[in-house]
């Protein structure tokens, strides 16, 4: 399988959005790396943790600034983040009890392509395209930083800081 990457038919052309994706398929690829042979376990158990949680910061940044710019479709877009949360967790569930399972390890990289590619590529393009036609400067956007989200009740205030270091704070373990 190939490394996951922000290819061009992934950009959004909103630099903090592409930022954030970035990082997601890093972690993805970390994810997939630590599925390999000869690895062990605790470190795929970390990786899909981050992803997991990383995933679960994005989609509360970007539901906080559809929210705040009334983007149209947001209701489906947070539904389709909600079921995404949903098999991220199922698929972390499955990976803890067989790690070891090259099926299983498989299973999750597919997914992963799957997940993350078709809703880069649909959603959160559309989504990007919506924000395009605000009049709002896109090389400024920010998406809310893990504080913001605490305050705002976009994720739990005891949500793990370091979850926000994306990939970074994985490559550091």
């Amino acid at each position: 399988m190939r490394p996951f990457s922000l290819t061009p038919d992934l950009v959004t052309g909103i630099p903090a959005i592409d930022e954030q994706h970035g990082e997601l398929l890093d972690l993805a690829n970390e994810v997939v790396n630590a599925a390999g042979a000869g690895l062990h376990p605790e470190l795929f158990d970390l990786a899909t943790t981050f992803l997991a949680g990383y995933a679960a910061y994005h989609f509360a940044a970007e539901e906080k600034v559809m929210t705040d710019l009334d983007y149209p479709q947001r209701w489906q877009h947070f539904d389709s983040h909600r079921r995404l949360q949903r098999e991220v967790a199922s698929h972390v569930a499955e990976a803890r009890v067989n790690r070891t399972s090259e099926a299983c390890k498989d299973e999750i990289a597919l997914f992963l392509e799957n997940w993350i590619v078709h809703h880069i590529r649909v959603a959160d393009r559309e989504m990007a395209a919506f924000l395009r036609s605000q009049t709002i400067d896109l090389r400024t956007l920010r998406l809310p930083d893990l504080q913001t989200m605490k305050d705002y009740g976009g994720i739990p205030a005891d949500f793990d800081d370091r979850i926000a270091l994306g990939a970074a704070g994985m490559r550091q373990r």
